[in-house]
């Protein structure tokens, strides 16, 4: 694409961004104590945000969702008002920021769980890896395979994220739904061994991904 077409204004839907350069996710790990992003953060987004759109590092939403340390949240209210400065400073400098919604399901770790539980996952296979916790990189474990009755509390786990984005001041938010988390171990048959309605045939893999975009 010739330079003069990236740096023209793009119409996104609703969103009017100054250029066609997007910045891509891109985990720091350096949150501050209860994952609460911190002037560090605000920084870094606030010197990135000439970008036309910026899609913010994959962020947590919900405490066994974390699956790198110093990872910052979005599931409680101090980490949504730790994220409304950074909001407020690229819009300030005219740019248009999304939230990433993550969950690393079976690429956590017990040391970043709380009460050092197994993570959670549609099936009980163990990840190859290992994960970054606050004492080193340690060997993944094998997860703890999620309860029917358990799967719809995790899809409102998300839906309550999103919400509290938007209150923290975002644009808009994107599901983090590849490289081996949460809603991609659903989809891949790889991690999902369920023979439930979610798992077994293509439909029922995709489910979980499909509920938690039409979820209300």
């Amino acid at each position: 694409m010739p330079r003069k077409k990236i740096l023209t204004p793009l119409q996104l839907g609703p969103y009017r961004l100054r250029s066609r350069v997007f910045m891509a996710p891109l985990t720091r790990m350096r949150a501050g104590e209860r994952n609460v992003p911190t002037e560090m953060n605000v920084e870094y987004y606030q010197q990135r945000a000439s970008a036309g759109l910026i899609v913010t590092e994959a962020t947590p939403v919900s405490p066994s969702g974390h699956g790198y340390v110093h990872m910052p949240g979005i599931h409680t209210e101090e980490q949504r008002d730790g994220w409304r400065p950074i909001a407020k400073a690229v819009h300030e400098a005219g740019g248009v920021i999304f939230q990433q919604l993550f969950h690393a399901g079976r690429l956590s770790h017990p040391d970043l769980q709380p009460g050092g539980v197994l993570p959670v996952a549609p099936s009980a296979i163990r990840p190859s890896g290992v994960s970054p916790t606050s004492s080193g990189l340690k060997e993944r474990v094998t997860p703890r395979a999620l309860e029917a009755g358990e799967i719809p509390g995790v899809i409102d786990e998300f839906r309550r994220a999103a919400l509290l984005s938007l209150e923290a001041g975002f644009d808009g938010v994107e599901i983090h739904s590849a490289n081996g988390y949460l809603p991609d171990q659903f989809l891949n048959s790889g991690s999902n061994h369920r023979t439930d309605e979610w798992g077994g045939p293509v439909e029922n893999h995709a489910r979980f991904l499909l509920v938690l975009l039409c979820y209300k």
